[in-house]
């Protein structure tokens, strides 16, 4: 794309039309670096009805592709596609065929047309390279979408890898550190799933949070990658990413329900650890915070974490009561399945507090609601049955 200087020699003589062009093409490319495309539009429009009075092709095939860049940021790719095509067809210079490539790639990514788009974006890639500069990454991730989109996650996986390292050479690091949470994100939702691939990104990743400075982003970026690590069983390290979100939400970053979101998923880890005595304090202030924001569903799940891990601890009165405060809020919420869980879980609480009768009850109500929740499978029902026969065995032995 062009810059130039754009003033005349004084305010008493006129511009030439070159000088105008030169002007209205730098002002279009300031309006797409400041993301205001409908203003980027206007001005290679005027740039290019001008260019087309002047016996310069060359200029003409410049203003032609600047705008065909502009319809396709605004939403009318085929317009876009059919100015990028023209413009190289009049000699669009070759130090732009990367942009070219990216432009017709962008496209038929807007026009749902994803193989086309990712043949173009690869090509983009290869024509990038060398250059020290972010495109080669951008084509890079816009690769990686399409790839997803089209149902291929390990090599959407590899492409967002390598979007990563192409920003870190250009020292881009949050934009690096996004692109491998994105990529370790790819390779646990692939059917090729390897978890060497997963850690080699999400460890890169966590290295570069040392680097970010922008602390909403870097709580974000904890979050995700103790999810990750979680999801891989990394227990260690899942729980190290939590704390330092959490350390990270509060004062002008503060967010009651990502705080109360990270609560719950420090109670989470320490109950896969088995460590339900320091999970007691997180699932407790989780389900306070929900209960601040009003979030009934949230907070019944919280509950019922808590009176499991009381339940696991063999502390069955407090397990109880928490049960029973859990079906209260999924009732309020309206959620059938939550409640149907508390309800086996009080039947759980008072068989082993001695109440074989109440056991019954609350196993029996589990059932009717487990059959009329949505997500109604035959693991609850048998699960609820075999406890039932357990009870029912028990008082005979009495």
């Amino acid at each position: 794309m062009a810059s130039a200087s754009v003033q005349g020699q004084s305010g008493d003589q006129p511009v030439s039309p070159q000088t105008e062009i030169q002007r209205l093409l730098k002002a279009g490319i300031k309006f797409f670096q400041d993301n205001k495309d409908l203003q980027a539009l206007d001005v290679f429009k005027k740039a290019f009805l001008l260019s087309s009075r002047l016996p310069e092709p060359l200029m003409q095939a410049r203003c032609l592709f600047n705008l065909g860049a502009a319809y396709i940021a605004t939403g009318k790719p085929k317009k876009g596609l059919k100015c990028t095509w023209k413009a190289k067809e009049m000699g669009a210079t070759t130090e732009n065929d990367g942009d070219f490539s990216f432009n017709i790639a962008a496209a038929y990514d807007a026009m749902r047309e994803h193989a086309k788009a990712a043949e173009f974006y690869r090509k983009a890639v290869r024509e990038y390279k060398g250059r020290k500069t972010p495109k080669v990454a951008d084509a890079l991730i816009k690769l990686a979408y399409c790839l997803a989109t089209m149902g291929n996650a390990t090599s959407a996986a590899q492409s967002f890898r390598l979007a990563g390292r192409a920003y870190q050479e250009v020292q881009q690091l949050e934009d690096a550190a996004m692109a491998l949470r994105e990529a370790a994100n790819y390779f646990l939702r692939s059917p090729k799933y390897c978890p060497e691939d997963a850690l080699e990104v999400l460890q890169a990743c966590s290295q570069l949070c040392v680097a970010i400075t922008n602390l909403e982003l870097l709580g974000h970026l904890h979050n995700h990658l103790g999810l990750h690590y979680a999801e891989l069983k990394r227990f260690t390290q899942a729980e190290e990413h939590f704390v330092a979100a959490l350390r990270l939400c509060r004062g002008q970053h503060f967010s009651l329900r990502k705080r109360a979101v990270l609560l719950q998923n420090l109670g989470g880890i320490y109950n896969a650890q088995q460590e339900s005595w320091r999970a007691l304090r997180y699932h407790g202030e989780a389900a306070d915070t929900y209960g601040v924001l009003g979030e009934r569903a949230a907070q019944g799940q919280c509950l019922y974490n808590l009176a499991s891990a009381h339940s696991q601890l063999g502390n069955h009165h407090d397990a109880q009561l928490h049960y029973q405060q859990a079906v209260a809020a999924f009732v309020d919420a309206g959620d059938s399945y939550g409640e149907a869980q508390g309800c086996e879980g009080l039947g759980t609480a008072h068989f082993c507090l001695g109440h074989p009768d109440r056991a019954v009850q609350y196993y029996k109500q589990a059932l009717a609601l487990f059959e009329k929740s949505k997500e109604a499978s035959d693991v609850p029902r048998e699960r609820i049955l075999e406890k039932l026969a357990d009870v029912t065995n028990y008082r005979e032995t009495l």
